[in-house]
């Protein structure tokens, strides 16, 4: 399964996590969805806007099944959903770590600063943190997966977060969580390690992790997007209800000036539609003015 996921991905989430997620969502991929539907990691139909690039579900196939989810508080509930279903499990593995480093929530990254975690535990704070999972014991679960197997060996050489609280106070350098770098009468910690300030900004709305140098390592900001106007010019020119040919027409868009608000992998999001994020010009067939 390690070996699969080496093969296949080449994002720069760490291996441990992706194969001890697979191991945990799939069940060594032996659950009824991973057989039938090559979903390896639970992956629904419909996810944080159902739009990220570099995607490999094809936007229409799915399977049905029931599901338990957690109400946040520990409590188990089953509803019945659709999954995504894969023609292969690489192309599980790609649409899923696709989905960890391009989901958004608004405009902000939903797993920001993910490919900069250099422990597991840090990188599945930040996964659970994003809105992940709700099962409360979802952190505990995959560390407890990649311990057992070992499977952080093949992370790299970084120091482990219990590795660091070792160095000695000349080596120590700290992680401050503050609402702003300027404002430090409103920093409630430091840590040494970043994945105790990183849940400490879980339980603490409004708060962001800064390094000794007041760089902002958590949350991941993303840069602001310039809306601009274009002209369409012909008049059978399809909307889409995503960034893609494989989305549902809208119907053809008149012959006229609009303004795009977003980009991705080559389309254009209509003002109009901002709110929903269902209407897409292809920006190859549109002049910009």
């Amino acid at each position: 399964m390690l070996e699969l996921v080496y093969r296949t991905d080449k994002s720069g989430i760490l291996p441990s996590v992706s194969t001890a997620q697979m191991i945990l969502e799939s069940g060594y991929c032996g659950t009824d969805l991973a057989v039938n539907a090559n979903n390896c990691f639970g992956m629904k139909e419909n996810l944080s806007g159902n739009e990220w690039p570099g995607s490999t579900w094809n936007g229409v196939d799915v399977y049905l099944k029931k599901t338990q989810e957690d109400d946040g508080k520990g409590n188990l509930y089953t509803i019945a959903a659709n999954f995504r279903k894969y023609p292969c499990v690489e192309d599980s593995i790609k649409d899923h770590s696709a989905y960890l480093l391009g989901a958004k929530n608004g405009n902000r990254k939903r797993y920001g600063g993910l490919t900069a975690a250099k422990d597991y535990r840090t990188a599945i704070t930040i996964i659970k943190n994003g809105g992940y999972a709700t099962d409360t014991k979802y952190v505990s679960k995959i560390c407890d997966i990649i311990q057992r197997y070992g499977l952080d060996k093949y992370d790299g050489s970084t120091p482990k977060p219990a590795e660091e609280e070792k160095k000695t106070a000349e080596q120590v350098k700290y992680y401050r969580v503050r609402k702003s770098w300027s404002d430090k009468d409103s920093q409630i910690r430091a840590f040494t390690v970043l994945e105790n300030a990183i849940l400490c900004v879980g339980q603490n709305k409004g708060y962001s992790v800064f390094d000794e140098d007041g760089k902002k390592v958590y949350p991941e900001e993303e840069a602001q997007f310039t809306p601009y106007f274009v002209r369409v010019s012909i008049d059978n020119l399809n909307f889409r209800r995503g960034p893609g040919t494989h989305y549902i027409s809208n119907g053809f868009i008149p012959v006229g000036i609009y303004t795009i608000v977003d980009e991705q992998d080559g389309w254009g999001l209509l003002k109009a539609y901002a709110e929903k994020r269902n209407g897409w010009v292809c920006l190859e067939y549109v002049e910009r003015v």
